[in-house]
C-alpha cells in the first residue's frame, strides 16, 4: 500500500518534468504535455465494469484515471460517486488522454455524491471535446438486438440518422446478457481507441442501467434475410409485444417503397418481390404497437441472387495433397500464381477496383497496365505505410488512394473487383496473398475467386467507402478507413447455390462470425494461420474439441504478445508450429466439417488475421463459404501443408497411390488413421518396437480414431497386412 507522505511527494516532484498546481480537468486537457504531473479533483463516474480504468469528471470536463494493473497498491478502490483528488503523470494510450499509470496520490474525499448530469448529444457530436464525459444519446436503436453481448466487442447503434459504436469490456456486467433491441436512451462515457489520436471514439456503457428502453415495443432479434432469390427475399424479425410489420426499401439509402402487413404479431415476415437480379437493396423494418409505440431498425443493405455463373475458383501457392480429393483436385500454382491472378486482372472488360496492402510483382504490374491500355477504368487503394514499389510502374492514368493514418497494419485488404455492373464478367478475387513476389512465389497463401455480380457490387460498396466516392476521383474528405467506416454492405449472398457471408473489418463483427462458424464444428476442423492472438477464438476451438472432434492447426507466429499457440497445445489441441520453416505460412483460413458433406462444410478465409488489430483497426475482408467442394479443396491444401512440414507420414501402394496415413505423428492422446476407400474393411495392427501386439484396428470407414493416451511413450509400428507395409508412430 502506498503511503502519502512528504517524502513521496518530494520524489514525485523530482521525477516529473513539470508539476502543476491543482487544475480543473478542462485546463489539464487544453494545456497538457505528456509526462507532466498534475493534480485534479473530480467525481468518479465509472466502476469495475470498465476494468481498472476510472473516469472522473468535474464541472469543466472529464478524463481517464489509470492505476496500472489494478488498485491493490492503494488504500481504497475509487467507486462511482466518490469525490477524489488525484496526482499523477499525463499519458496517452491509443488516443485516450489519461492520468497514470504513474500516480503519486489518490485521496477519496467523500462518497455517495451525485454523478454529473449526462450531456445529451447525438452520435456525430462525440469527439475530443467530450472524451471522458458522461453523455446520453436519445432514441437509439441497435440492429443486433436480440443477440448475446460478448466480451471485448463493439456494437453499432443508430440515432437521428447517425451511427456510433459501443465497446463492451470483458469485465462489464453486460457480457452474457441479451442486447436490448428497443429504442432507448443510451448512456455511457466517451472514450477513444486510435493510434493517431484522432477518431475511433467509442461510448462505454457501464451496465444495463445505461441502456434503458423508452419505447413500448422492442426488437428482440436481428433483422434476418431469408428465402433469397434473384427477384425476391424475405426480411424477418421479432418484437417483445405484438405490432404490425413494415419494410421501407429502395435501391438507395433514401428508400422510397413500403411493403407492410397490418396483422399484429411478434414474429414478423415481410416479402419483397419484383426485384432485379444481382442488385443491392437498402431496407429498414418498422413495427408499431396497438398503443402507437414504434421501433425502427437501422437501414441495412441486402443482395438478390445474380445471373452470373456463380463459379468459385480456388488456388494455392503451396503444395496440396490430392489423395483426399473428393470431386476435384486442388490447384497448387506455385510460382505461376502471379500469372493466374494476372489473367483475372486482364479478364476485366469495363471496370477494375483494387484494394491491396502491398505490391511489387512485375506480372501484376504488367497486367494492371494491360487492363488500363484496354480501356478498363481502374481505381487503386493501397496502404500508405508500405513501399508499394510496384505502384510507381503503373500507367499514370490510374488514380491511387492511400490510407495514411499509420494505424495497425492499415489497409490490409487484398481484393480485386472486376466489372461489377456486368453479370457475365463480374468477379471478386480475394484471399491471403499480397501482390508481392515473396507472397506469390515463396510463402503459403490462398486465392479465392467468385464469379458473381452481387458479391462484386458488395465489395464495390466497401471500396467506395474507402475511396470516398463512386467516381474515378477519390474524395479525401469523405474517405473512411478503419474504425471510421460504417456497416454498409450485405453480409449474406448466394453464389452458385452456396451461401456466402462477407465481413469487412473493423465494422462488421468479423471475429464473432469466425467464432460462430467454429462453434458449428461437429466432426472436424483444420486451420492455417499466420497470427493467432484471440482468446475467444482459441476458447471456441478448445470448447468444441472432444475425443470424437479433434481440431488440427498450423501457426506461423507461435510466440509474442497474446499468442495462442501455447494455450492451444496445453489444452491438447493438435496444433503445429510453422515457425522457422522456409516460406512463411501466410494463410488466414479455417475449414470446418470438411469430412461430412451433410454437415455444412464451411471455409473461412480472407485477409483477416485472428488478432485484435485485424478486428478493431485494420481494413480487412473475410469470406465464409458454405460449400462442400470448396471445403475439400482447402482441406487438400491443409494436408499438403502438414506433409510439407513433416507432420504427416503416409503409406502408398506400388503405384504411388495413397493407402493410409496416421496423424498427428508424434501424438500423446489420439491417433487418427485415414485410409483409401479400397482399404475400408481391412485390419491394421499397432505393435510396439519389439513387435508385441498392442491393438488390432478394424477400419470400418475412411477415418478411424485410436486412443493411445494409455500407451507408454515410445515408437510403435502401424502395419497393413493386405499391403505388407508399415508406418512408424511416435507416442510422446
Amino acid at each position: 500500500m502506498k503511503l502519502f507522505s512528504c517524502t513521496l511527494a518530494f520524489v514525485a516532484i523530482l521525477a516529473s518534468t513539470v508539476v502543476t498546481a491543482q487544475s480543473d480537468i478542462q485546463d489539464v486537457r487544453s494545456n497538457y504535455s505528456i509526462g507532466q504531473t498534475v493534480t485534479i479533483t473530480g467525481i468518479v463516474t465509472s466502476g469495475s465494469d470498465l476494468g481498472s480504468v476510472r473516469y472522473i469528471q468535474d464541472d469543466s470536463a472529464g478524463i481517464a484515471l489509470y492505476p496500472g494493473n489494478d488498485w491493490s497498491d492503494w488504500s481504497a478502490e475509487p467507486n462511482p460517486g466518490d469525490e477524489v483528488t488525484v496526482t499523477g503523470e499525463i499519458t496517452e494510450y491509443n488516443g485516450l488522454l489519461e492520468i497514470g499509470p504513474n500516480l503519486s496520490q489518490v485521496d477519496v474525499l467523500s462518497s455517495g455524491n451525485d454523478l454529473p448530469e449526462a450531456q445529451v448529444v447525438t452520435p456525430n457530436m462525440i469527439d475530443e471535446s467530450l472524451e471522458g464525459e458522461l453523455v446520453v444519446i436519445q432514441s437509439t436503436t441497435f440492429d443486433s438486438g436480440g443477440q448475446t453481448i460478448e466480451s471485448n466487442a463493439t456494437y453499432t447503434f443508430n440515432a437521428s440518422g447517425e451511427e456510433g459504436i459501443i465497446y463492451v469490456r470483458s469485465s462489464n456486467s453486460l457480457v452474457g446478457t441479451v442486447l436490448n433491441g428497443c429504442e432507448m436512451n443510451l448512456m455511457g462515457i466517451v472514450s477513444q481507441f486510435t493510434f493517431d489520436g484522432f477518431g475511433g471514439y467509442q461510448l462505454l456503457p457501464r451496465g444495463a442501467s445505461d441502456m434503458v428502453s423508452t419505447s413500448g415495443i422492442c426488437l428482440t432479434s436481428e433483422v434476418e434475410q431469408i428465402n433469397i432469390s434473384s427477384t425476391s427475399f424475405d426480411l424477418t424479425w421479432t418484437t417483445d409485444i405484438v405490432g404490425d410489420s413494415e419494410v421501407e426499401w429502395g435501391v438507395t439509402p433514401d428508400l422510397g417503397t413500403t411493403d407492410s402487413d397490418v396483422l399484429p404479431v411478434t414474429d414478423h415476415v415481410v416479402s419483397l418481390s419484383g426485384l432485379s437480379p444481382g442488385t443491392l437493396y437498402y431496407a429498414r423494418v418498422r413495427s408499431t404497437s396497438d398503443e402507437g409505440e414504434t421501433v425502427i431498425s437501422p437501414t441495412r443493405v441486402y443482395a438478390t441472387i445474380s445471373e452470373s455463373s456463380g463459379n468459385i475458383h480456388v488456388y494455392f501457392t503451396g503444395s496440396v495433397d490430392t489423395s483426399v480429393a473428393i470431386d476435384e483436385e486442388a490447384m497448387s500454382l506455385g510460382t505461376s500464381t502471379n500469372d493466374t491472378i494476372a489473367a483475372w486482372i486482364t479478364s476485366a472488360q469495363h471496370t477494375l477496383d483494387i484494394a491491396v496492402y502491398n505490391t511489387n510483382n512485375v506480372a501484376i504490374e504488367n497486367a494492371v497496365n494491360t487492363a488500363a491500355a484496354n480501356g478498363v477504368q481502374i481505381r487503386y487503394i493501397a496502404e500508405g505505410e508500405n513501399a508499394n514499389l510496384g505502384i510507381q510502374n503503373f500507367d499514370s492514368s490510374i488514380p491511387v488512394h492511400y490510407r495514411t493514418d499509420g494505424e495497425g497494419s492499415g489497409m490490409h485488404n487484398k481484393f480485386f473487383v472486376g466489372d461489377a455492373d456486368y453479370p457475365e464478367t463480374a468477379f471478386v478475387l480475394t484471399g491471403s496473398t499480397n501482390m508481392t513476389t515473396a507472397n506469390l512465389n515463396t510463402d503459403k497463401n490462398n486465392v479465392i475467386v467468385f464469379q458473381d455480380q452481387s458479391i462484386a457490387r458488395g465489395y464495390r460498396l466497401e471500396f467506395n467507402e474507402m475511396w470516398g466516392s463512386d467516381t474515378m476521383v477519390p474524395d479525401e474528405a469523405n474517405s473512411k478507413f478503419g474504425p471510421a467506416k460504417t456497416v454498409n454492405t450485405p453480409l449474406k449472398y448466394i453464389v452458385g447455390g452456396s451461401p456466402v457471408e462477407v465481413y469487412f473489418s473493423p465494422t462488421d463483427g468479423t471475429t464473432s462470425a469466425i467464432r460462430e462458424t467454429i462453434e458449428t464444428m461437429d466432426y472436424d476442423m483444420a486451420f492455417a494461420l499466420l497470427s493467432f492472438t484471440r482468446d475467444d477464438l482459441a476458447d471456441a476451438i478448445i470448447d468444441g474439441s472432444s475425443f470424437f472432434v479433434s481440431p488440427q492447426g498450423a501457426i506461423e507466429q507461435i510466440s509474442g504478445t497474446g499468442a495462442e499457440f501455447d494455450n492451444l497445445t496445453a489444452a491438447g489441441i493438435d496444433v503445429q508450429s510453422h515457425q522457422g520453416i522456409a516460406g512463411s505460412l501466410h494463410h488466414k483460413y479455417a475449414v470446418i466439417d470438411y469430412s461430412e458433406p451433410l454437415s455444412d462444410p464451411t471455409v473461412v478465409t480472407g485477409s483477416h488475421n485472428w488478432s485484435s488489430t485485424a478486428e478493431n483497426i485494420n481494413d480487412e475482408n473475410t469470406v465464409v463459404v458454405h460449400d462442400a467442394r470448396v471445403s475439400n479443396l482447402y482441406y487438400q491444401e491443409f494436408r499438403g501443408l502438414l506433409i510439407s512440414m513433416g507432420v504427416i507420414s503416409s503409406i502408398e501402394d506400388e503405384n504411388g497411390d495413397f493407402v493410409m496415413t496416421a496423424f498427428p505423428n508424434p501424438t500423446s492422446d489420439v491417433l487418427h488413421v485415414e485410409v483409401s476407400n479400397e482399404y475400408v474393411g481391412t485390419a491394421f495392427t499397432l505393435s510396439d518396437i519389439n513387435g508385441r501386439l498392442v491393438e488390432v484396428l478394424n477400419v470400418k470407414s475412411t477415418r478411424t480414431s485410436l486412443d493411445v493416451s494409455g500407451l507408454e511413450p515410445g515408437v510403435y509400428v502401424l502395419h497393413s497386412a493386405k499391403l505388407n507395409r508399415s508406418l512408424q508412430v511416435v507416442v510422446q
